[in-house]
């Protein structure tokens, strides 16, 4: 599952909206939105060449409590 695919789930168990996590997040929900589409990492961004010769990847989880 992608970074996106994950959000959504999270957002369905939550039984939040997009539009609500925009309020909580106190940002307009197109920006929200805009975001939700942008890439995880930034292209120029060095992360992913780092973590790719390290064999390492960012998985996103539930918080443990």
């Amino acid at each position: 599952m992608n970074a996106r695919q994950t959000i959504k789930v999270a957002l369905a168990e939550a039984g939040m909206t997009q539009a609500q996590l925009a309020t909580r997040l106190e940002m307009k929900p197109q920006v929200l939105s805009q975001s939700l589409q942008s890439p995880l990492v930034n292209s120029r961004s060095h992360w992913p060449a780092i973590l790719d010769a390290l064999g390492l990847e960012v998985v996103i989880r539930p918080k443990q409590p």
